[in-house]
């Protein structure tokens, strides 16, 4: 059996409540990835502020715009998928959990899984550079 069939079959195995649950499980996901892009402005901006080298500021601002792209990825994913606010267009969950054929639940985790290895990317860098800070006694 080749993947696409395994996909498919997954996706339309999916019932009403198991792409409720997947859909807040990767809702919680991305929350959790704002959060940490949210710390990670914030001690980039901190660093910004103390130092004003320009080798540091070139590092710290294209981590910054990256943190920053980031984020508008997962605003679209709001936007776009999990519609959460009241600036979204109509989209329904519960409409949408029903035809399990809609594969919600699957576009999400690609989505995700994506914004996911991005972020993971980009966090790996910044972190490495402030560790370099650190045991330079910068930070």
């Amino acid at each position: 059996m080749n993947q696409s069939t395994a996909s498919h079959r997954s996706e339309s195995s999916l019932t009403p409540d198991s792409c409720h649950q997947a859909y807040q499980h990767w809702q919680q996901i991305i929350r959790q990835q704002e959060e940490e892009i949210g710390h990670l402005r914030t001690l980039l901006l901190d660093v910004m502020n103390l130092y004003n080298c320009r080798s540091l500021r070139h590092d710290v601002l294209d981590y910054y715009q990256d943190l920053n792209q980031l984020q508008l990825k997962i605003n679209r994913l709001h936007h776009d998928l999990l519609c959460e606010g009241v600036d979204c267009a109509v989209i329904n969950v519960e409409k949408a959990c029903v035809n399990s054929r809609f594969g919600l639940s699957a576009t999400l985790e690609r989505h995700t899984n994506a914004l996911v290895g991005e972020f993971s990317r980009i966090k790996g860098g910044c972190l490495q550079f402030l560790s370099g800070m650190m045991s330079l006694n910068l930070l």
